[in-house]
């Protein structure tokens, strides 16, 4: 039994698994989670949400996307609509307090980001490194991702697919535009044949 395998079969079968939005939910999850790592923590989200776009510029964009939002609300929290203090206070005091009891890291990781979304200038403070990072790792990784399609796809070309088939597990047969050869009526037949040996009998005289 012959094998067809359909050029880009494997690439679009591989980028179905990728999604952009996927990319962006990773990206600003873990850049929260991984916020005590300097540098690290960049780089671990940037690279993950890079895979996770499958591609290096989706994973640009991606990464792109969450430093903007950071920063854009980073910004609207500080200038345009400023966090009362008491709302701060009542939110350490009480909330952050009780955190403090359980989990001193989630205290901890709750004032600072809470502190990066009420504060642009610490937004600023972190951006030639970490959001620098972030993003670097984010093409990276949709880098990656993409060389790994390549493969993938060059090897199911290359690969031998001939041993060890399982007829339960047969491709699916490739669909091709055929429009079959249609026949003159036999009645239109022999009167062709007719004609033709008229014609043959008109040069033989």
């Amino acid at each position: 039994m012959s094998y067809i395998t359909l050029r880009g079969w494997g690439k679009r079968k591989e980028k179905s698994r990728h999604s952009m939005k996927s990319s962006v939910v990773i990206a600003f999850v873990a850049t929260i989670l991984l916020w005590w790592l300097p540098i690290f923590g960049p780089m671990i989200s940037g690279y993950v949400s890079g895979r996770a776009s499958g591609s290096k510029y989706m994973g640009l964009i991606s990464t792109a996307i969450v430093a903007g939002i950071i920063g854009i609300s980073s910004m609207i929290f500080t200038y345009i609509v400023p966090v009362p203090t008491y709302v701060t206070a009542y939110l350490g005091s009480t909330i952050v307090s009780q955190i403090h009891t359980v989990s001193p890291y989630g205290a901890w990781l709750i004032t600072t980001v809470g502190v990066l979304f009420t504060s642009f200038s610490s937004y600023l403070t972190f951006f030639p490194p970490n959001w620098a990072v972030l993003i670097a790792f984010g093409f990276l990784g949709g880098a990656m991702s993409e060389l790994l399609v390549r493969d993938t796809e060059r090897k199911s070309v290359l690969a031998p697919r001939h041993r060890g088939h399982n007829d339960a597990s047969a491709l699916s047969p490739k669909e091709v535009d055929y429009e079959p050869v249609q026949k003159p009526h036999p009645l239109i037949r022999k009167i062709m044949k007719h004609k033709q040996a008229e014609e043959s009998q008109d040069d033989y005289i």
